[in-house]
């Protein structure tokens, strides 16, 4: 009996020494695998973002052309994990003629689309004039993104921006 539980003693012993080291075995095992899943996870967001920069440059170049009276014509575009979709904002500026001399008028156009839907998500117009007689003027005719109404580029940006960063 006596050595029975002698026996028992050292198993016990061997057993509770052991756990210490699986323990930590297990828990670089757990590290590794988090390692590795983080870096296939930085892999499918690189694969993305890439998939959405090639999708919108044809996107683009499908929708948009210049024109004699474009100023600038541009475009960012921008993968959203958490929407999970690809969005692209472009900005045209056209020059309007107003028939005076000494008058000059610009207009600044963005919107923001979904590439993958071809859906308009925000839009932003504003009227420039100036003259020599008067200062600039500028007038927001058009601003809404999802719906939700603004009155200045700097609003449009904050809105738009749950769809271009994150």
């Amino acid at each position: 009996m006596a050595r029975t539980a002698a026996l028992l003693l050292c198993l016990l012993l061997v057993i509770g020494c052991d756990t210490g080291e699986r323990i930590s075995r297990l828990e670089k095992q757990t590290a590794d695998l988090k390692a590795e899943v983080d870096r296939d996870q930085a892999a499918r967001d690189f694969d993305l973002q890439a998939k959405c920069a090639k999708d919108a440059r044809v996107w683009f170049i499908e929708n948009w052309q210049r024109d004699k009276d474009t100023l600038f014509l541009d475009y960012e575009d921008h993968y959203s994990k958490s929407l999970s979709s690809c969005f692209i904002d472009v900005e045209l500026h056209t020059q309007e003629d107003t028939g005076k001399t000494g008058n000059d008028a610009w207009n600044n156009d963005i919107s923001l689309w979904n590439v993958y839907e071809n859906s308009k998500y925000g839009q932003f117009f504003e009227d420039h004039f100036t003259d020599f007689k008067h200062p600039p003027t500028d007038n927001v005719t058009e601003c809404d993104v999802a719906q939700q109404k603004c009155t200045s580029p700097a609003q449009f940006n904050s809105l738009a921006s749950r769809y271009m960063a994150n």
